[in-house]
């Protein structure tokens, strides 16, 4: 199902595109926003992203930035019994997050009105990411045997580095402010392809994004 849509909304870019070979004018994009990997602490994103629009409603557009968060967040469970009431201990194993994107994509309008114009988009591209991994050790009462909870084990810290490649949706909305200056409001969803995560859309391998910025015609 996903592939169709992937195929659908590259057909439209093409046949939108293809319709009007007049030259429009392109743009500089500057978002800030949050960025929430799942079962993750959320964290700060930045991106600067170029528009080559192929037609008033159809662009492409490449990006790159920088973004940081700290913890994924794990589950461990216990069996309950006599001695073990709580069953359900919360941790990490990885901390320290920092990711370099660099993608390209296309985007394609909606609909509009007299406040702002909708779109969706899709992109494809490359992530450098860094961060720590930590083993976790279970904390046990010596007389009852009662697991008290985990925490991870300093000693095992290793600084993790991965190449990452992923694909994204989005939608958004932007306002024109004037002539070359507009807002715009995005949510991103993305996921990486080339890890071992578990596949794609995965707990650890996906992460979404709230962006506001301001794009500047040049």
């Amino acid at each position: 199902m996903f592939q169709s849509f992937i195929s659908t909304f590259i057909l439209i870019l093409l046949i939108s595109s293809s319709l009007n070979f007049a030259q429009y004018s392109n743009s500089v994009q500057i978002n800030a926003g949050i960025i929430m990997p799942m079962n993750s602490s959320k964290g700060l994103t930045g991106l600067v992203q170029y528009n080559y629009h192929l037609s008033p409603d159809v662009s492409l557009f490449v990006y790159t930035g920088y973004s940081v968060w700290d913890q994924f967040k794990v589950t461990f469970l216990e069996d309950y019994s006599e001695v073990q009431k709580q069953i359900k201990f919360q941790s990490y194993s990885a901390d320290d997050h920092k990711m370099i994107p660099f993608y390209i994509g296309g985007r394609m309008n909606l609909h509009s009105n007299k406040v702002f114009t909708s779109f969706i988009s899709l992109e494809i591209g490359y992530s450098y990411l860094t961060y720590n991994s930590y083993q976790n050790q279970k904390i046990i009462n010596p007389e009852t045997g009662e697991v008290l909870g985990y925490n991870i084990d300093t000693f095992s810290k290793k600084e993790i580095k991965e190449n990452l490649f992923g694909i994204g949706i989005g939608a958004g909305l932007f306002r024109q402010i004037s002539e070359k200056l507009n807002l715009v409001f995005s949510y991103k969803l993305n996921s990486y392809t080339s890890s071992g995560y578990k596949g794609l859309f995965s707990t650890r391998g996906t992460y979404s994004q709230f962006l506001a910025g301001f794009g500047f015609v040049i």
